[in-house]
Formats: structure tokens, C-alpha cells, sequence
């Protein structure tokens, strides 16, 4: 420190890691304060003034220059060769970096330790230096903190072991981040304004997105073109003790004449034992998490991945558990495990901490990959009972029950194997029995299929109770679901751990695949046979694996960033050349999509799929079979399912609308048909004797409006959960029509008239009515 230079400034990533980082560092006597619209913390130690900002991610955009922004003006190939420029767009960091840093004696860079964090910090750091040091000639030391969770062990380590920046980390992201600019931005263009789709209605292609789509659209065409194949399975219901089965071993059968002989010869017949054998065998813990592992199965408890990474992230900078975005599956030494438990002891889960700590040692399990950056992700404080909630409560027991299966003992079960003769033909049963369930204790999530063989010996008679012949079909490929297509991503090196749920959320976004396990809509499959017809290299997984690995290499200093980024604008030149040979097979094949719709049932007149054809302004239910008279204006909010009852009043098939937030709606497909009008009628409209129907809005609540609306405009809100139903009774206060609404168990009789006297003296029942609206 010399001179008047007497501030320690410290950058973080996110405003909850400046908290934590100043609280911790000056033991709870840190102070918040405000610069040039940004909120920033002070505290006081030995070495002065210690100032942390935090930065809210990055604070510069890349982007073309304005000449490049007209997409129908600009040539494609020359936005390839334009220059990139970066732009400040959080003005606020950016001043309050540039205010607060002429005093610096220090710079500290805090943020996350992984490639997007380096490049965050560098930028913060160019920011500095252009607009600060090099124009007071100042020269302050420049350090790194690097740490895997927001612990005050952690921290003070960190803080007191600090070390360089390092800018080939720094470097590989920025990379990556101008080769996706400049693929994302030409090839959008390019499919927007082929197709037609211009304006917010745009066509996205993407580096990463579009292979990944390519796997989903693949399966869904190997499950279209599946061919189903009967076969035959024979088993028999053999009884010693308790029931068990034995299945015809050289199954299946794939001819039906073979299949009825051998189920004729051993018909009724009993069973001779051959063989018989039992093993055990160890029921291996499962490895510690990485952030792939963590996402998979964080969906099979139903959490999405993009959500599951914000939860993760915000337990992080909460200081819950280390950092979530890593590729390690192996715990380094440097975790004192005894330590960590002893604060798990303060969680709901302190029975099953308290099983982990009273081994005899400790020896957690081991996954293949091994790094040095980040641990695998783990609890790192505890969190008591109450603290936290809902999907973050559970994203939490998540982490930290994987924690306890991965140091708790190993499992045992019991393998039986037997063989038995029957008239000639073999078969066989395996029993599989749990002796020891260790870590599975601890671990809810998996479960083990028990399965019963009594004990025998060869030369045993069994008895036959029941002999069974099934006819079964072979089923096609299973859909991705999210936990099985972030695997596939990673075997195929799509994305990295830090990308590949955001992949998936912008596929769904962008309205590419819905639905979980995922199918691809109409617009998805258009898109993707489009690319499939040019045989893109955009379309396979091995050139954007290429170039992750070109991001390691620039990482290790291996090859420089301009290098990359140079030879991936002449990939793209290539791969756009492709594109404008068959530009008139891409927007046939297109548009052809955009026509078509996603199935939301079966026409019962004609058997064929019924579609919602929709997009932002539109939408409509129409049936495939040409001529039927299902083509009708369908709901823009909400997702409609087809039924397989029959309106009522007009035969047509009912629908079933889902809106978030409420309760299902069932009415007829025709939207003008009295079966609806009555159904969404409650009374007279007490301002011009019009019926009061009800109405969505274009934000999904459902009101009560006038049918006589534009002349007139009552409304009245209602609540958006639970049935209503008309009581044909008049306010006697306001003269509004008395509703009832039904949820579960619970109904109430109220004004729509939230304000009446009449809800008032209804007391508890008007404002759970009111609260509902």
C-alpha cells in the first residue's frame, strides 16, 4: 500500500457471494453502500479498506457492429467476416467498478472459478485498467481467490492463499463466446428469412442446440418407423414355500407354431431341478456428483434441469453446499469428512448422519473422473429444519443423501440362480435377495427389485400351479427423457456441465420439444429434416466436439484464441455454401411443418390425430382427415387435450383445457356450441341485463365479463383454482349474480363483487375467495 492508495477491492460474481465473502472476511462487520446506482460492501481490517462489488455476470455484450444489424440488407458472408465489438451493457458495475477502483492498492478477483468466471473477472479487470489505471499511471497487484463453496474455512483459505489470473482460462471462453455468436447469429438468419419467419416468430440455430435437436428428432423418426414383431414367452407359476417363475429359456420365440408345441408338451407338467446356485454379490455406492449426474437425477425427482442448476446455484452462494458446476467424481484429500458430518448433525437428517459417523473409517467411492479444480458437489454447512422449502429443500436432501451413500458401507444381495427340466424343455428362474442394504438406506432414490427362488436342490420335483403363454410385441427405442438426453450430450461431448440444461430450456423455449420425456413439435422435425436433406456438418456432434476440445487446448495453452475462432468462420462459410444450394428444399420443408401442428388426440369420426396448430397469435384445433368438420379457434392460453366424450348437446368430441394455475376445463370443441355458453354463463349482467360469461385474459386469469363487451365492460374476478357454478340467486346488495366455487372439499357461496357487503359478513369464506382471485 503506498501513498493514498488504500482500498482493497474485491469482484464478485453475484450480489449473494459479495454478501457472504464480506461477511465472512470481516466477521459480521461489513456495511452495504451505494455508487452510481450499484449497491457495494465496506468493511475494515488490518490492511484498510476493503471494498466488494459485486457484478451480476457479465457487464459487456458481444454484438455486430450497428452496419451489421439490418437482416435482410446484410450479406450473410460478410456478417461472417465482420468484426466483433463489446459492449457495456450493466452501466451501473461498469461506473461503480471505474469510481471505486482510482484508490486501488489492490485488486482481488472472486469470482467463480471456472472459464466463464475468468472471463468475467477478466473483463471487469480490462475495465479497470482502460479506464482507470492506464490514465492515472496507477499499478496496483492484481490476485486471484479461488474457492469451491462460500464457507468461512473456505473463504479465509482462499483469501489468504491467493494466486494469478488465469487468462488462457479467460481466453477459451471468450472463444467459445464469439464462435457462438457468429454461428448462432448467420444460421438464424439465414432459416428466419428462407422460411419466412422474421420478427419474434425467428428460427433459431445454434452451435450446440441444433445436434442436440438432431438426437431428439433421430428417435422420434426411429420411433415412427419402427416396425413392431409379435413373440412369444412361456413361463410357468411353480410353487415351494411361496410362488416363483420360470420362463422358457431359450426365449423369446419368434414363431407362433413353435411357441403353441412347446406350450402343449409342457402343459400341466412339473418341474425337475438341474441346477442350482447362489452368490453374493456387492450393491456398489453410487459415485459422487458431478453437475451431469446431479442433473439426471434431480429430473427423476422431477426437478427440470435449468431449475435444479438455479437451486444449485443459489444453495452455493448461500452457502449450502460447494460449487455445483464440476466434472469431478472424486472427493479430494483435502475434505475432512468427520468435520462436514459434524455439522450435517444439525439437519432434519441427523439419524442417518449420525449411521455414517459411527463407522469404524470412512472411505468414500470413486468415479473415473478426477480434477483439480472443483470437488465433486457435496453439503458443505447445514441447513436446518425450516430453512429451506419446496424444490429447494428437496434439491438440498438431493445433494446431501448423496453425500452420506457415497461414504456409507457398500450393499450385499443374494444372486440365485436355477435350472429346470419340464417334459424335455429348460427353464430357468433368478432370485434376487437384499442381505445388507447399506448406502440404500441413505439413498431413497434407488430401490432394489426383490425377487423369490426357495431353496433346492438338483434332482427336486416342483410343482406346477399355473402354466402361461404370452403374446408380446417388440417396443421401439424409448424417448430422451431430460436425465437420459444430458448423458447422451455428454458421451457425445455437446455443451459442456455448465451449458447443457440451458440447451435443453431454449430448445423448449423455442418451441423445438415439449414435453417430458421429450418429443419434438412439428416445427422441431421441420427443422431439423430441412438440415438432414443439405447433410450438414451442423447437424453431427463431431464438429462442436471438435471444437470443445479446441477450448481445452486454447485453456492449456495449447493454440490461441484468434487461431479457433479464425478456423470456425471458415467452417462456417462451408457449412452456409451447403445451406444456399438447397435453400428452396429448406423453406418447402419448413413451412410444411409450420402447417402442420402438435397431436393432441384421436378424431373419433375418422381415427386420424387431432392437431393444435398455434403459434404466438394464432391458434387452432383442426383434425388431419381433409374436409372433417373439426377446425375449430382453439384458447391461445393453455394446453387443449382431446376426449373421448361426446358433447352433449352437438356430438362433437369435448376437450380438455390445462392452464397453469387452475383447475381443468372441460367444453365441447365447437367454441360457439350451447353446450359452452350455458356452461360459462352465471347470471345477468347487472349494468345492461347482459350474460356474464367467463373470459380469459391474455395473461391466463379467467374473469367474468359481459357478453355484451365492447358496449359494455364489467367485469368481475373469480377465483382461478377450484369449479364454479351458477346458483341462479342475485346479490341483494350489489345485484351481481351469487357463484359458488368448489375446491376439493371445500365450497363457498360468494359475490363476485369482492368489495360487497354481502362477502363481508361471509367473513373467513369471502377472503379465501378474495385471496383466490
Amino acid at each position: 500500500m503506498t501513498g493514498g492508495n488504500d482500498r482493497n477491492i474485491i469482484i464478485t460474481e453475484k450480489a449473494d457471494a459479495a454478501r457472504r465473502i464480506a461477511y465472512i472476511l470481516s466477521n459480521g462487520e461489513s456495511k452495504q453502500k451505494r455508487s452510481k446506482g450499484l449497491n457495494y460492501i465496506e468493511f475494515q481490517d488490518d490492511g484498510g479498506t476493503n471494498i466488494v462489488i459485486p457484478l451480476s455476470g457479465h457487464i459487456v455484450e458481444l454484438d455486430f457492429p450497428p452496419t451489421m444489424k439490418d437482416w435482410k440488407s446484410v450479406s450473410l458472408e460478410k456478417l461472417i467476416d465482420a468484426e466483433i465489438t463489446r459492449n457495456v451493457t450493466n452501466k451501473n458495475a461498469f461506473n461503480s467498478l471505474v469510481s471505486l477502483s482510482d484508490r486501488a492498492w489492490r485488486i482481488i478477483i472472486a469470482t467463480d472459478f471456472d472459464r466463464e468466471g475468468e472471463l468475467i473477472g477478466s473483463e471487469a479487470l480490462d475495465i479497470i485498467r482502460t479506464n482507470v489505471l492506464d490514465r492515472i499511471k496507477l499499478d496496483p497487484e492484481i490476485r486471484r481467490a479461488r474457492f469451491s463453496a462460500l464457507t468461512p474455512e473456505e473463504i479465509r483459505k482462499a483469501f489468504s492463499d491467493l494466486t494469478d489470473l488465469d487468462s488462457n482460462l479467460a481466453q477459451s471462453a471468450a472463444a467459445r463466446e464469439e464462435i457462438d455468436l457468429y454461428w448462432g447469429a448467420v444460421l438464424t438468419r439465414f432459416f428466419s428469412i428462407t422460411s419466412g419467419r422474421m420478427g419474434k416468430n425467428f428460427i433459431s440455430i445454434g452451435r450446440v442446440q441444433t445436434p442436440t435437436l438432431v438426437l431428439v428428432v433421430r428417435r422420434e423418426l426411429e420411433i415412427r418407423d419402427f416396425q413392431k414383431k409379435p413373440y412369444w414367452i412361456i413361463n410357468i407359476l411353480l410353487n415351494r414355500k411361496k410362488d416363483f417363475t420360470a420362463t422358457y429359456s431359450d426365449g423369446p420365440i419368434w414363431e407362433k407354431e413353435k411357441a403353441e408345441k412347446i406350450f402343449a408338451e409342457i402343459d400341466g407338467k412339473d418341474a425337475t431341478v438341474l441346477e442350482y446356485s447362489t452368490r453374493e454379490e456387492r450393491i456398489p455406492r453410487p459415485v459422487p456428483f458431478n453437475t451431469t449426474e446431479f442433473l439426471r437425477e434431480a429430473s427423476r425427482i422431477g426437478v427440470q434441469p435449468g431449475k435444479a442448476m438455479k437451486i444449485a446455484e443459489s444453495l452455493y452462494t448461500r452457502g449450502y453446499i460447494s460449487y455445483p458446476r464440476t466434472d469431478n467424481t472424486v472427493y479430494q484429500k483435502s475434505i475432512h469428512f468427520k468435520s462436514v458430518l459434524t455439522k450435517l448433525l444439525d439437519t432434519e437428517f441427523r439419524e442417518d448422519v449420525q449411521k455414517v459417523l459411527d463407522q469404524e473409517s470412512i472411505r468414500p467411492s470413486r468415479g473415473r473422473t478426477e480434477a483439480t479444480d472443483h470437488p465433486p458437489i457435496y453439503p458443505v454447512s447445514a441447513a436446518k429444519k425450516g430453512a429451506l422449502s419446496g424444490d429447494f429443500a428437496r434439491i438440498y436432501e438431493l445433494v446431501l443423501r448423496r453425500f452420506l451413500a457415497t461414504l456409507y458401507r457398500e450393499g450385499k444381495r443374494e444372486i440365485t440362480d436355477a435350472a429346470f427340466d419340464v417334459n424335455g424343455h429348460r427353464f430357468s428362474s433368478r432370485g434376487l435377495k437384499v442381505l445388507d442394504s447399506g448406502w440404500l438406506e441413505l439413498y431413497p432414490y434407488r430401490k432394489v427389485q426383490e425377487s423369490f427362488v426357495p431353496p433346492l436342490a438338483p434332482g427336486d420335483t416342483v410343482k406346477g400351479k399355473k402354466w402361461n403363454i404370452d403374446e408380446e410385441e417388440t417396443k421401439p427405442p424409448a424417448r430422451y427423457d431430460f436425465a437420459s438426453l444430458i448423458k447422451k450430450m455428454e458421451e457425445l461431448n455437446l455443451g459442456t456441465k455448465s451449458t447443457r440444461h440451458d440447451i435443453i430450456d431454449k430448445l423448449q423455449s423455442r418451441g423445438f420439444i415439449e414435453g417430458n420425456p421429450v418429443r419434438p413439435t412439428y416445427l422441431g422435425m421441420g427443422v431439423i429434416e430441412s438440415l438432414l436433406t443439405v447433410k450438414s456438418d451442423i447437424t453431427e456432434p463431431d464438429m462442436t466436439a471438435e471444437l470443445e476440445k479446441d477450448m481445452d487446448r486454447i485453456a492449456n495453452n495449447e493454440i490461441g484464441k484468434d487461431q479457433v475462432v479464425k478456423v470456425s468462420r471458415e467452417m462456417l462459410h462451408h457449412v452456409l455454401a451447403q445451406f444456399r444450394e438447397k435453400d428452396a428444399i429448406i423453406r418447402d420443408t419448413i413451412q410444411k411443418a409450420l402447417r402442420m401442428g402438435r397431436e393432441v388426440g384421436t378424431c373419433p369420426e375418422h381415427g386420424t390425430p387431432v392437431l393444435l396448430v398455434r403459434n404466438r397469435e394464432y391458434s387452432r384445433i383442426k383434425c388431419s382427415h381433409e374436409g372433417c368438420r373439426i377446425d375449430f379457434p382453439a384458447p391461445l392460453m393453455g394446453t387443449p387435450e382431446i376426449l373421448e366424450e361426446k358433447c352433449p348437446v352437438c356430438g362433437l368430441p369435448e376437450i380438455r383445457i390445462i392452464r397453469r394455475g387452475q383447475s381443468p376445463e372441460i367444453r365441447c370443441t365447437d367454441p360457439h356450441c350451447k353446450f359452452n355458453q350455458e356452461k360459462n354463463t352465471y347470471g345477468k349482467c347487472p349494468e345492461d341485463g347482459g350474460d356474464l360469461v367467463l373470459r380469459q385474459s391474455r395473461f391466463g386469469k379467467r374473469f367474468l365479463g359481459c357478453s355484451n363487451y365492447p358496449n359494455c365492460k364489467k367485469t368481475y374476478p373469480v377465483p382461478q383454482m377450484g369449479n364454479l357454478k351458477a346458483t341462479g340467486e342475485v346479490c341483494p346488495h350489489c345485484g351481481a349474480p351469487l357463484i359458488i366455487s368448489f375446491r376439493g372439499k371445500r365450497a363457498w357461496k360468494f359475490c363476485p363483487n369482492m368489495s360487497c357487503e354481502y362477502n363481508r359478513k361471509k367473513g373467513k369464506v369471502s377472503k379465501a375467495a378474495e385471496q383466490d382471485s
